[in-house]
């Protein structure tokens, strides 16, 4: 079944009346599941978040466009204060098209576009994610099954230099400060994930500026792994920090990318110590590294501050079976840093220089 926004009251450059008719839509589409919401061409502007549930498609026109006229975030896949746990949340939710604009020079309140959570099937196809302060393009906490192809992410605002660590896309896991908007703290990590054929870099809004990173994660918990990522065929222009910030991955694919005037390429570290190597139950425990890592046919270009290639682990675990070929480094400044792995693959990199390689 597909269904007109504007059926239910949709007008364009009004907040109250494009919110309350596309969340119209969208509980309707929640008691007739399998339903399309289709949001034809216009500027929409949306004051509070939107909640899409199980089984929604939701098709944008490619000149629809969803404007942040507020201080939330503009779409999340459940309430606040209702229990989600493992992947049971909403899932089955297909977001294609459009543009979902934050509105930073606006509205530069920190926030995040899309907050998807305890959930199964997440695909988002050619979105345009625009002019976010401070949080993330997308924040996929406890996701199995992320897919995302020819989608930009454009523009992003750190006023006060204090979110380096912000990617566009965060992988994530569910514990206690990673993901406040709604669902069980249970330890539900993103798995199954392809992002694919996509652009991060600035867009030509004053104040904004392209990603610090582009996709990553920055929480973990002992013996939970992020798994089955594969980051292939994107480019990331620009960026300010290390473009890719895999953490403690097991079977992680990088290929085909294109790393332009990025400050860094690629870093993947193991979990030292802290509250990050502690297990769900709150109890410290030892470092863990990464397992199957894979990077090849990628291409860097440009100047680096900070490495093409940083792979690093501590107190003297060993993150397992890495492969870097056939990747080609353009720049006398780009440099690969190795430390702390088992079973080294190099082949046919083009131009590599090492800062240090340390490995068995």
């Amino acid at each position: 079944m597909i269904i007109n926004a504007k059926q239910f009251g949709l007008k364009g450059k009004n907040k109250r009346a494009d919110t309350k008719g596309i969340q119209k839509a969208l509980n309707y589409a929640k008691k007739h599941k399998g339903t399309t919401i289709y949001i034809p061409q216009g500027e929409y502007h949306i004051r509070k978040p939107l909640v899409i549930y199980d089984n929604t498609t939701l098709l944008l026109d490619d000149k629809a466009i969803l404007k942040r006229c507020g201080k939330d975030t503009l779409l999340k896949n459940g309430r606040r204060f209702k229990s989600y746990y493992g992947y049971n949340g909403n899932s089955h939710i297909h977001i294609t098209g459009g543009t979902f604009d934050m509105n930073g020079f606006n509205y530069p309140y920190n926030n995040t576009t899309m907050c998807m959570g305890h959930a199964r099937d997440i695909q988002i196809v050619d979105v345009t994610f625009k002019d976010v302060v401070g949080g993330h393009c997308l924040d996929a906490c406890g996701v199995n099954g992320l897919y995302m192809n020819r989608c930009q992410f454009l523009g992003f605002n750190d006023p006060y230099g204090t979110r380096f660590f912000s990617e566009a896309v965060q992988l994530d896991i569910q514990v206690p400060g990673a993901f406040p908007k709604f669902g069980a703290t249970d330890g539900t990590i993103t798995k199954n994930v392809i992002i694919e054929h996509c652009y991060f870099g600035n867009s030509d809004t004053p104040t904004m500026q392209a990603w610090n990173r582009a996709i990553g994660s920055h929480a973990s918990r002992f013996d939970q792994y992020y798994e089955n990522i594969h980051i292939r065929h994107n480019i990331f222009e620009g960026l300010k920090q290390y473009a890719l910030t895999p953490l403690k991955a097991k079977n992680t694919y990088i290929h085909h990318n294109v790393f332009e005037n990025c400050k860094g390429g690629i870093r993947f570290l193991a979990v030292k110590d802290g509250k990050n190597a502690r297990d769900l139950k709150g109890k410290e425990r030892t470092t863990q590294a990464g397992q199957n890592l894979n990077i090849f046919q990628n291409r860097f270009i440009g100047e680096m501050s900070k490495d093409a290639i940083r792979i690093q682990s501590y107190n003297h675990i060993k993150h397992e079976d890495v492969v870097i070929a056939h990747n080609e480094f353009e720049n006398q400044s780009q440099f690969v840093y190795l430390k702390d792995i088992e079973n080294l693959f190099l082949a046919n990199n083009i131009g590599i220089k090492f800062k240090k390689v340390n490995i068995d």
